[in-house]
């Protein structure tokens, strides 16, 4: 039994020894006994199991590591770095836009089925932010969401909606709810620029997906002016509390190997 517990116990002391304050290390704690930490700890007990055969010690143990990765906050921070270090530049775009295209994803549904802002909610702040300011001329809102909702959320519809709750009138915004893609919606965006005649045109999404976003753009034969919004690469602070596997390196993880995926793939 102590051989089983031992990897879990050594783990919480030096946690615990090399914390910072106190504060941390109820942080630490708390993180230890919910579930993702408790599976970490049981997968660190795993690997220490009595009797347990060479083979069966090594797949616990690439687990283990498996698992601690794919949780890991400053795994996740630096592939997202790699995404979006080349927009940091672009954050503050010079100018002024004919129009600024903005990809769905910046909102979420209330229970009641309104909108709101979502987890990349800047996405359409940053848009709107530009408008107000003057840097804009329009705003395009585009997206249909696939999953929730049945699949008949209209993304435009609500990132419209959320607009001129901020002041921004109608005429200003026009709403493309068919596309279900990003290619879908560079393709849409590609057309209605034509038909508008509108020269210098900028596209809005999270820093992380900028780079799928204008390979999409090359491949189609359309050029449009990265307006990055939503980053999240900002620096993990080297802490015990961030070794712990936790929803932001699970999430910031899969975020990032998503995008590559799409990049290796050619998916849209």
């Amino acid at each position: 039994m102590l051989c089983l517990l031992c990897p879990a116990v050594v783990c919480v002391v030096l946690f615990l020894w090399s914390v910072p304050s106190l504060l941390i290390a109820k942080k630490v704690m708390a993180l230890l006994v919910l579930p993702p930490g408790l599976l970490w700890l049981g997968l660190m007990a795993l690997t220490g199991w009595p009797g347990l055969k060479i083979w069966g010690r090594s797949l616990a143990m690439l687990i283990l590591v498996v698992y601690t990765l794919t949780g890991n906050a400053w795994l996740g921070g630096w592939l997202l770095d790699r995404l979006e270090s080349p927009y940091i530049s672009m954050s503050q775009p010079a100018g002024r836009f004919d129009v600024i295209c903005v990809l769905g994803g910046g909102s979420s549904a209330r229970p009641d089925g309104g909108p709101q802002l979502g987890p990349a909610g800047d996405r359409l702040i940053v848009p709107a932010r530009m408008f107000l300011a003057g840097k804009a001329g329009h705003l395009v809102a585009s997206g249909l969401n696939v999953t929730d909702s049945g699949g008949t959320r209209s993304l435009a519809d609500d990132t419209a909606a959320l607009w001129r709750d901020l002041g921004i009138q109608d005429k200003s915004i026009t709403r493309l709810t068919t596309p279900r893609t990003t290619k879908e919606e560079i393709r849409a965006y590609k057309e209605l620029i034509a038909a508008r005649t509108w020269h210098k045109v900028g596209v809005c999404s999270s820093a992380w997906h900028l780079r799928r976003v204008e390979r999409i753009c090359r491949s189609e034969g359309i050029h449009l002016t990265p307006v990055p919004a939503d980053f999240l690469s900002a620096k993990v602070p080297w802490n015990p509390l961030y070794a712990v596997p936790q929803a932001r390196g699970f999430q910031n993880v899969q975020k990032a190997l998503w995008e590559y995926l799409g990049a290796a793939t050619g998916g849209n």
